[in-house]
């Protein structure tokens, strides 16, 4: 009894002395995780600081090199102001201190290397700039705890950035400005090799600079029936030295299937937009409007700014009420055309009018909430791309295969295209979008000029020693001039240098309008008068890479004459080979006619009977019409920009034609008339080459014989 007493009373000694032992383990352990906080917070703050202080730097070196100007007063977004300096900024309560140190360099055409010291007492300019920048932050800095306590214990430290800033304004629309006191321009060691002729044609700019499209032909990239073509421009200067590149243009034209929506909430919208100023492509505000989404994942990937930007509407802090142009996409589009009041789409008013497919492949106006395709440009601007105002075409040309392969030549078209794009600049005025002069033509021209095989008395000769030959064709395109830009140039026509009008080491106007010649051959519709003979040129729809065959004339039989024509869409249209999306389309088709003289013994065909046309449509989603090609037999046909036409000679048997190349996956697909009549079908959902029909051609004269591609049957 007393032994099981006295252990009793140890153990329950023994249970307090471990419970004392425990508390004393947790407070020990509570402040040991208090302090580990403690030192985690502060950490996660010192990383949090150098975080933002990196986010300045870079920010900073960005700014720097956003300058529009080289050389510039006081404030002025200029080159010449990035000079060394320290200034304070403040975020998340922390105050960071920016410290520039900015050194100078100076490009020696002599020995083709920079340096620090200037090549000749005339240089102004500095060519780079090296700009180290300092970020520190928590120095001597106190935050208050509470009423009574404040704390300086704040981590310290300092990240230090360095990079090169050329004088070269940027990556998408670099104008190399290596200048004196003088308009003179040192060569900067970024060669350029201009491109062959004749794909590739240099237009003269004066002072030795030059203007050209660097790709012969645009990349097309396709994705169902919707299109991506790319293109840049280059301006460059040439001396005994070699040529030397000045300024970059990166353009594409995007087909895109679009949904309707109206602004709503107050982030809804899009960006107005951009245009040149005459040294770079401005960006455009952000403006609550009418806007579009991507309505389908298997299109570019530029697709989602086209259909959110393609759009008019709104109200923007930079519009102007009197040069109301340079906000809308199309300037020179008719006011009938917009949406308004009395149209009862109150969330569209403003915008220009889309249109979607119905169900015969016509188009029917679109409205919120319905699909739609879109055609937009877009340019290169500080690294991304961005809705641009639509393409114009103002002029087309077409040529023989051996002609613009001679300095000579060339010098011809060069001097054409940038006399009749001054003449159509003096032609300019306030308002001129709403009713725009007409590129002048060659032949009216005060000195005219004559391109080969341009009328029947110097057409190019096709025989058996030369049966085929690759035509071409180009478009000259000039963008829309806001009354900003036509003040540039006014001052400049008026002798004023390009830093007195404010775009520095520009030397001619022509630097400052926005015009390029591009080539078209393979985008541009090719048809040929007779049809088929005794010239036939290729028209076949446009491919991947670029791989299908347009305007390649074909010596076939007989002799004579045959009237070549080239047509493209004078728009964004033009350049992406798709569908016309509006009614207006007709009214935008541009051509040019030249002539082709068969030279041999034997007699052409018959070419009288009956005249047989009609247009081509889709009415399926993911189909494009202008894809749709044509066989015949016992007729002559061309397949033109929107449909076909044939020539059913008088003593035909049996005139046909088949219409094949439409096709959508795991969907049965036929083609439809209620004029003519189907002879044969076939139809398959997996095999692109078993798809076609074949009708029969009316013996006597038939237009609006339409073709509408539908699914499952008619």
């Amino acid at each position: 009894m007393n032994i099981s007493s006295t252990r009793m009373r140890n153990q329950a000694g023994t249970t307090l002395l471990e419970v004392l032992v425990g508390i004393v383990i947790f407070a020990v352990g509570i402040m040991a995780l208090a302090q580990l906080q403690g030192n985690l917070s502060k950490g996660s703050a010192d990383s949090n600081a150098r975080t933002v202080a990196i986010n300045i730097a870079e920010e900073t070196i960005e700014a720097a090199r956003t300058f529009v100007q080289v050389t510039g007063g006081p404030g002025a977004n200029a080159f010449n102001n990035i000079v060394s300096g320290t200034r304070t900024e403040s975020r998340g309560g922390i105050n960071y201190t920016v410290a520039s140190t900015v050194t100078d360099y100076y490009y020696n055409p002599a020995t083709g290397s920079f340096s620090t010291s200037k090549p000749n007492s005339t240089i102004v300019n500095a060519d780079l700039k090296r700009l180290q920048l300092a970020v520190t932050w928590g120095s001597g800095q106190t935050f208050q705890i509470d009423e009574d306590e404040v704390s300086g214990d704040i981590g310290t430290g300092t990240i230090v950035l360095t990079d090169m800033i050329s004088s070269i304004t940027s990556p998408s629309g670099g104008k190399v400005v290596l200048n004196s006191t003088t308009n003179e321009l040192y060569g900067p060691p970024v060669d350029y090799t201009p491109g062959q002729n004749p794909d590739i044609v240099s237009i003269k700019l004066g002072d030795n600079r030059f203007k050209e499209s660097t790709t012969p032909l645009p990349d097309v990239i396709r994705s169902d029936e919707l299109v991506e073509t790319s293109f840049d421009v280059v301006t460059y200067s040439q001396s005994d030295e070699g040529a030397t590149f000045l300024r970059r243009e990166e353009f594409r034209a995007v087909s895109c299937e679009c949904t309707l929506r109206a602004a709503t909430d107050p982030g809804d919208g899009g960006l107005r937009p951009t245009i040149w100023n005459g040294t770079d492509y401005t960006e455009g505000e952000w403006v609550a409007k009418p806007y579009g989404v991507s309505a389908n994942n298997q299109q570019s990937d530029f697709c989602s700014i086209c259909c959110r930007d393609h759009h008019d509407g709104g109200t923007g802090t930079q519009d102007d009420v009197n040069d109301p142009g340079r906000s809308l996409t199309d300037p020179f589009r008719p006011s009938s055309q917009y949406w308004t009041s009395a149209d009862g789409q109150t969330g569209l008013i403003g915008d220009h009018k889309h249109y979607r497919r119905s169900n015969n492949g016509t188009l029917t106006l679109a409205t919120v909430g319905n699909t739609y395709v879109e055609a937009c440009r877009l340019v290169r601007k500080d690294g991304f791309f961005r809705v641009a105002q639509d393409l114009r075409q103002e002029g087309n040309n077409s040529f023989p295969d051996d002609y613009l392969d001679e300095d000579a030549e060339i010098e011809e078209y060069s001097q054409y295209v940038t006399d009749a794009v001054s003449i159509f600049k003096d032609a300019t005025g306030n308002g001129y979008e709403q009713s725009p002069p007409t590129l002048m033509q060659p032949q009216d021209m005060a000195e005219p000029v004559t391109f080969p095989a341009s009328q029947q008395q110097n057409a190019t000769t096709m025989s058996s020693s030369r049966a085929n030959q690759q035509l071409r064709n180009r478009g000259i395109y000039i963008d829309y001039m806001s009354d900003v830009l036509r003040d540039i140039v006014s001052c400049m026509d008026d002798g004023g240098s390009g830093s007195e009008c404010g775009v520095e080491g520009a030397n001619s106007p022509l630097e400052v309008i926005p015009f390029y010649d591009v080539q078209l051959t393979w985008l541009a519709r090719w048809t040929e008068t007779p049809n088929n003979n005794p010239v036939d040129v290729t028209n076949e729809a446009v491919r991947d890479n670029n791989t299908h065959s347009r305007g390649f004339a074909d010596l076939t039989s007989g002799y004579g004459y045959s009237e070549i024509n080239a047509e493209s869409h004078r728009g964004n249209l033009g350049l992406t080979a798709t569908d016309p999306i509006d009614p207006w389309y007709a009214g935008n088709l541009r051509d040019y006619d030249m002539y082709a003289l068969a030279a041999t013994s034997t007699p052409p065909p018959p070419t009288s009977g009956f005249d047989v046309s009609g247009s081509i449509l889709s009415a399926v989603g993911g189909v494009k019409a202008a894809d749709v090609e044509i066989e015949v037999s016992e007729a002559q046909c061309d397949r033109t920009s929107v449909g076909f036409e044939c020539v059913v000679p008088t003593g035909a048997n049996n005139p046909r034609i088949k219409v094949y190349n439409y096709f959508k996956r795991n969907k049965i697909l036929v083609a439809c008339s209620d004029t003519l009549v189907i002879q044969g079908t076939n139809h398959s959902g997996s095999d692109p080459t078993q798809n076609w029909t074949r009708f029969t051609l009316p013996k006597s004269d038939v237009s609006g014989a339409d073709i509408v591609i539908k699914q499952d049957s008619c």
